[in-house]
């Protein structure tokens, strides 16, 4: 498996920006996470296609800006930590390894950055890594927010 890893410029002079395009939606992703808002001029995200013999096999969302403060034993990351705000393989690519391997070219490619993720009913993946999970320091909130992964340690 050869993955390429293309990050997504916003246009010049493009106030707010689609990454994807509306003639994409509905070709084996999720449209709420692809097509829902655009992104705007001050926005920290990044936007990757990941690709594989000129096909598209997925998608990674990510964000500097990563709030986890408010987690139970998060250890200190400051700006070190790198939020994957969504990470999706194709519909007809899952199961195939892509998602473990997406994830080593993030490592790869952010050596210097701690990545994080807040699972989307993904926990079973983000253990099969070795990443820790931490849920909401209060826990009777804990049912309200998402559960939160952090990469160990290189």
């Amino acid at each position: 498996m050869r993955l390429t890893l293309v990050e997504l410029d916003r246009p010049v002079g493009e106030r707010f920006w689609f990454p994807f395009t509306y003639e994409e939606a509905g070709l084996g992703f999720n449209n709420l996470w692809w097509y829902g808002s655009p992104v705007y001029p001050h926005s920290k995200s990044v936007f990757l296609r990941v690709v594989e013999n000129n096909n598209e096999v997925a998608r990674v969302h990510l964000d500097n800006e990563v709030e986890i403060d408010h987690y139970a034993d998060v250890p200190p990351l400051g700006a070190t930590a790198l939020e994957i705000q969504f990470i999706e393989v194709h519909d007809d690519h899952r199961g195939c390894g892509i998602g473990r391997a997406v994830i080593g070219l993030l490592h790869n490619r952010y050596p210097d950055r701690r990545l994080v993720a807040f699972s989307e009913g993904a926990d079973g993946f983000w253990s099969s890594l070795g990443w820790r999970r931490h849920l909401h320091a209060d826990p009777e909130e804990a049912s309200f927010f998402r559960p939160l992964f952090i990469q160990p340690r290189a």
